[in-house]
């Protein structure tokens, strides 16, 4: 699985279909996702939550539950919380504010972007925070212990 930042949009490329992570929608393999229900297209499985201006995604593929969160929140809700379950790969875009909507997540590894994307990454205490043009994740980066942590930049 290979994630990619490109024209305001995070690109997953997997398994040979492409999921574009938008601030306005989700599209899987042409599928345009902007409304809350369940989908499935490609072999993915999409679940959208849109309530009170907290608007979320989570997904499957390739084996792994993926979260993507459109907008900078400082906090989630309860309800979002049941919504995402558990999460292998947080995808959203970065600010220090963002940190306590991490920890109550807990991912195993955080993909984030954006202007202050360096200050997630250094509130979690990651030391490297160069941004990537692109980042192929590998299993050895999901890690148990900490939350991991990807800059994606252009």
């Amino acid at each position: 699985m290979e994630f990619t930042l490109k024209n305001n949009g995070l690109i997953i490329d997997s398994e040979k279909k492409e999921i574009i992570l938008s601030p306005e929608n989700v599209m899987i393999d042409g599928l345009n996702i902007d409304l809350p229900g369940e989908y499935e297209k490609s072999g993915c499985l999409m679940y959208a939550f849109d309530r009170n201006d907290e608007r979320l995604y989570h997904f499957r593929t390739e084996g792994y539950w993926i979260a993507y969160v459109p907008s900078l929140i400082s906090d989630v809700t309860p309800e979002a919380l049941d919504f995402l379950g558990s999460v292998d790969v947080l995808v959203m875009p970065g600010a220090k504010s963002m940190h306590q909507v991490v920890e109550k997540i807990e991912p195993r590894l955080l993909v984030t972007y954006g202007d202050t994307a360096q200050e997630i990454a250094h509130s979690l205490g990651v030391a490297e925070t160069t941004p990537l043009a692109k980042y192929k994740m590998k299993d050895a980066d999901l890690s148990s212990e900490k939350t991991g942590c990807v800059i994606l930049g252009q």
